[in-house]
């Protein structure tokens, strides 16, 4: 594999071949870690009072997916107030929606101290 990176005349096809070699080395390493690590979590769970089978602790190589995210979804999270609305703010402008900050009332610049126009 460090052929790969640092030896011009590599194709794709190459890399790729290099690559199978390679994770068929790593992968059984991961397994490895990855047994040992959820085992040592059965056991401080099991010792913190709690159930190893009910908490079923994983571990999973990689990171997830980003969900996409539309505006649909973010009009009933509002609505249903599972975010602010400030939130929901920020969020449509970065959905291209063109806002301003919203005025103050009269009462609310008064409490402030604010002039009343």
């Amino acid at each position: 594999m460090p052929r790969l990176f640092t030896t011009s005349g590599w194709t794709e096809a190459s890399a790729r071949v290099g690559q199978d070699i390679f994770e068929v080395i790593i992968n059984p390493i991961q397994d490895l870690v990855k047994r040992s690590i959820e085992d040592v979590w059965d056991i401080i769970i099991d010792k913190a009072g709690y159930d190893p089978e009910k908490a079923q602790v994983r571990l999973n190589w990689g990171s997830e997916k980003t969900p996409e995210i539309n505006m649909v979804d973010m009009l009933k999270a509002a609505e249903l107030g599972l975010i602010r609305s400030e939130e929901f703010r920020k969020n449509a402008v970065k959905f291209g929606w063109q806002l301003w900050e919203p005025k103050q009332s009269n009462a609310t610049q008064e409490n402030q101290g604010g002039a009343i126009a």
